[in-house]
């Protein structure tokens, strides 16, 4: 706010005034006149401040909250409100199953029933079946459509978590075979920001930025990249780059469809998922002799999460560095004296053990065909 005064500048320049325009001259502090004046300036600069707060959030770089979704009603273009996490037969990951026999001879109906109920060992977290799911008379296993009771980020949950089934029939397990990252908490004030500062532009459709706001949009995709003349002229290719893990059928299905309703006519954009460059490491941790047993295992479960996180946070197109990996497994610790690589593949191939190059359409991940791709002996 230009020309702003604060409380001893008000006072100061009211005092002032007094001396030269009236003959009022007894303004020490505590007598009447002084009194007076400051508490009638107490409120000016109080409405200063209040006016100074009004000004900033009428401008779309310095609002925020309420006053940032008021901006946002101007474009009718509304802050993302916060999403259930859900996930479908077809992406297969919330899987049941038996480990005898068929799922016919526990489940006579047929079919896993909606509105079943699947949560966490502590029950925190909850998902129902949304549909009906049939199975065949000799199948083992099922994978069904699920959906998350609440919303938010909290109730994304890691692999191999849901594993309380609502069916209450012994022999009857159930699973997630895959993360679930797709519940979403209200949009943030610097991504709703991100938004209105394009709308212009998003708003003419048709252009790089409408099909990138598009895409981004849908919950669960944390970045896209775009590659112009992927299939010749007038086609473009949208790599889905998921929030966690790997992107799924449905998540690259809701992209494209969002990317189509903003596509001009007669060109075509195809929304992809990112091609893995699957990874298996093994390392055998040489420790100091004071480490007990259980700090041994402690360890080696940090370091096969800190490989496991450093490979998954590799941007698309990345490179692997070897040292870099090297650096955080030492820095779990201080009890690793040194440590061993004794497996080392990349694309499911041996590779030299140095650093490893990935195209601009590749993201490195954990060799998902391989029950555990990263391992800590």
């Amino acid at each position: 706010m230009l020309f702003k005064k604060n409380f001893g500048e008000l006072i100061q320049s009211s005092l002032s005034y007094l001396r030269s325009n009236t003959q009022i001259t007894n303004v020490n502090i505590g007598g009447i006149t002084r009194s007076i004046i400051e508490i009638i300036n107490r409120n000016i600069a109080d409405y200063y401040n209040i006016l100074d707060t009004n000004m900033a959030m009428s401008f779309l770089s310095t609002a925020e909250g309420y006053f940032l979704d008021l901006i946002g009603g101007l474009f009718n273009m509304p802050r993302i409100q916060a999403s259930k996490a859900s996930a479908t037969s077809v992406d297969g990951v919330q899987k049941f199953y038996v480990s005898t026999g068929t799922l016919f001879d526990l489940i006579p109906s047929g079919f896993i029933p909606v509105n079943t109920t699947v949560t966490t060992e502590d029950g925190g977290i909850q998902y129902f079946v949304t549909a009906n799911t049939n199975f065949a008379a000799g199948a083992t296993d099922v994978y069904v459509p699920i959906s998350s009771t609440s919303v938010g980020s909290k109730v994304n949950v890691p692999i191999s978590t849901l594993t309380v089934s609502g069916l209450n029939i012994s022999g009857v397990f159930t699973t997630n075979e895959k993360s679930i990252v797709s519940g979403t908490d209200t949009e943030s004030d610097s991504n709703y920001r991100y938004r209105l500062s394009n709308a212009t532009l998003s708003a003419e459709k048709a252009n790089e930025i409408a099909i990138r706001l598009a895409a981004l949009s849908v919950n669960g995709v944390s970045d896209v990249v775009i590659k112009k003349f992927a299939r010749g002229i007038g086609t473009y290719d949208l790599i889905v780059i998921p929030v966690e893990g790997v992107a799924n059928d449905s998540l690259v299905s809701s992209v494209q469809g969002a990317i189509d309703s903003v596509t001009a006519y007669g060109i075509k954009g195809t929304a992809i998922k990112p091609t893995i460059v699957p990874v298996e490491i093994e390392i055998r941790v040489v420790f100091v002799d004071t480490a007990t047993d259980f700090q041994r295992s402690q360890i080696r479960a940090l370091v096969k999460t800190t490989i496991e996180r450093y490979i998954v946070n590799i941007p698309i197109g990345g490179e692997f560095i070897l040292n870099e990996m090297r650096q955080q497994i030492m820095d779990v610790s201080p009890m690793i004296k040194d440590h061993v690589i004794n497996c080392y593949y990349f694309r499911e191939e041996p590779t030299f053990i140095g650093n490893v190059s990935s195209y601009w359409d590749e993201l490195f991940y954990p060799n998902q065909s391989i029950t555990e791709a990263i391992r800590v002996i």
